[in-house]
């Protein structure tokens, strides 16, 4: 976390080595052969946060690192006129977006399945750059549906997360409002810069009327993910659907989707599942729609019986 001064916030040389993974010395010398903003607080050398989208160009430079990876693009998304398709194809060049924003394959696949059930009220999870909220609020446009997607994220500052994301994004929560804004789609999206359990706990004060469509795909260790079923499941229509994303561990490293798939959905008969195999990255999606409110069988009982479900029904419900 950054330190905060009076004339800013900087970030400790600490910091910076254990975000790249590399030596305090090799951060050091960046700092001091280049033109950046730094000073020593309590004895230690600190970068202005201002300097360090430049900062992290100039290190992946140094390493030769190419910092212009990204999900190939359609030609139809390029050709496209639509204000949106053009904020898409911006945002898809940035390289923050690569690879934890959904691919244009999986952008496309949530569009024409939102038109296709159109739902009524639609809940987002997670929506790290706002890549996601405009696909499925195109697909919301396409069928000229009332509704409006309530997207919940904390907007924390995106930092490189090596080895895979190579970029810097000090503030999404503006970036994602203006990237709206260029996609012509405000009335379509209401961003919550909030934590999605404090949103689960108060959710009659985001939502009047059951969930149609939910998409799951904010904080994916096993506690994290399991808190957002367990929260919001419960108030998913009966015929509405959950979206997960990054279902596959292997591929994404994350256990926390499987996690709720394997516990809490698979052999239960209050839901129906599809999981599907994502291109290019095959990180996974899957779709879960939820056919009753109560199980007809004994089934979901096993989910309070890992020693983890079990601890955090206990905690939702004094928190409740």
């Amino acid at each position: 976390m950054p330190v905060n001064v009076e004339h800013g916030a900087f970030y400790s040389v600490q910091e910076l080595s254990q975000i790249l993974h590399t030596s305090e010395e090799e951060v050091i010398a960046i700092l001091k052969n280049e033109d950046f903003s730094s000073c020593e607080i309590q004895g230690n050398l600190h970068l202005n946060k201002g300097n360090l989208e430049a900062f992290f160009d100039r290190y992946f430079a140094i390493k030769g690192i190419s910092g212009d990876r990204q999900y190939p693009i359609p030609k139809y998304l390029k050709s496209s006129p639509e204000p949106w398709t053009t904020t898409l194809v911006q945002m898809y060049e940035k390289k923050v977006n690569f690879p934890a924003s959904i691919s244009p394959e999986q952008g496309e696949f949530l569009k024409s399945f939102i038109g296709n059930v159109n739902p009524r009220t639609v809940v987002e999870i997670g929506c790290f750059t706002g890549i996601s909220t405009i696909w499925m609020a195109a697909g919301l446009e396409q069928i000229a549906s009332p509704a409006v997607i309530q997207s919940i994220d904390l907007f924390d500052e995106i930092l490189p997360w090596m080895p895979t994301r190579h970029g810097c994004l000090l503030d999404p929560y503006r970036y994602a409002n203006d990237r709206v804004s260029d996609a012509r789609l405000s009335h379509r999206i209401q961003f919550h810069k909030m934590n999605s359990v404090d949103a689960g706990h108060h959710l009659d004060r985001i939502v009047d009327r059951p969930i149609d469509f939910l998409f799951i795909d904010g904080d994916h260790t096993r506690q994290g993910c399991l808190t957002d079923w367990m929260l919001f499941y419960p108030h998913v229509s009966v015929g509405g659907y959950i979206v997960l994303h990054d279902i596959y561990p292997e591929h994404c490293g994350w256990e926390g989707p499987r996690y709720v798939l394997d516990e809490c959905v698979r052999g239960n008969d209050q839901f129906a599942m599809l999981e599907i195999k994502t291109n290019p990255c095959n990180f996974g999606m899957a779709i879960v729609q939820k056919i009753a409110n109560t199980p007809a069988t004994s089934r979901p009982a096993s989910i309070q019986q890992t020693p983890l479900v079990a601890k955090l029904l206990k905690k939702l419900s004094l928190q409740g």
